[in-house]
């Protein structure tokens, strides 16, 4: 179902179980990210209505995710802190084409993957953790997850040719692989 190339390394799960709380900062702040992208294609595609509700929706959705990880921070008395940054989807958007429409193209995929992504890590996180209301959360989210890759690759096959889709999918999941395969293991949720 997943388009991703390769699995997270099992030195990850190691790296957040030692730091379960940066992690779940990490998770609100990219709930809330996930939330900024639907808002950056409406605003730079706002002619694509379809579009519009999709993002609509995932915002939404993305929004109530961070809602949610905020209110067991806050239930566990740990501070949100400054966002700082991640250099997975740093490195993954510096794949992208800059001239339209291929740039609209490999927004939408790489998106795609992102979630894709996540989707592996709340899986890995359920299965590997102790904390019952954690592990509900991530199993919950896991569907989610799974539906937003689904709908960003729909989309891209409602704009472009389906083998245009398919090869690019292929060609930045094999990007991505190689981003996962040289990360550090640091307990956040691309780390």
């Amino acid at each position: 179902m997943l388009c991703l190339k390769c699995d997270t390394k099992p030195e990850w799960i190691e790296a957040v179980k030692k730091d379960l709380p940066i992690t779940m900062i990490d998770h609100a702040h990219a709930e809330k990210k996930a939330a900024a992208t639907g808002l950056a294609l409406i605003n730079r595609y706002p002619e694509k209505t379809d579009l519009a509700f999709e993002m609509s929706n995932l915002i939404e959705e993305e929004i109530g995710h961070f809602r949610t990880v905020l209110k067991i921070l806050e239930k566990r008395g740990i501070l949100l802190s400054k966002d700082k940054g991640d250099d997975y989807v740093k490195a993954l958007f510096s794949k992208m084409n800059r001239n339209e429409p291929d740039r609209f193209l490999d927004h939408l995929l790489i998106a795609g993957i992102i979630e894709a992504r996540s989707c592996e890590r709340l899986q890995i996180l359920e299965q590997n953790i102790d904390d019952i209301e954690l592990k509900k959360l991530y199993h919950d989210l896991f569907p989610t997850e799974a539906g937003h890759y689904m709908m960003f690759v729909k989309l891209a096959k409602n704009y472009f040719d389906d083998n245009l889709v398919e090869k690019r999918l292929d060609e930045l999941a094999e990007f991505e692989c190689s981003i996962v395969k040289s990360l550090p293991n640091i307990p956040t949720m691309h780390g």
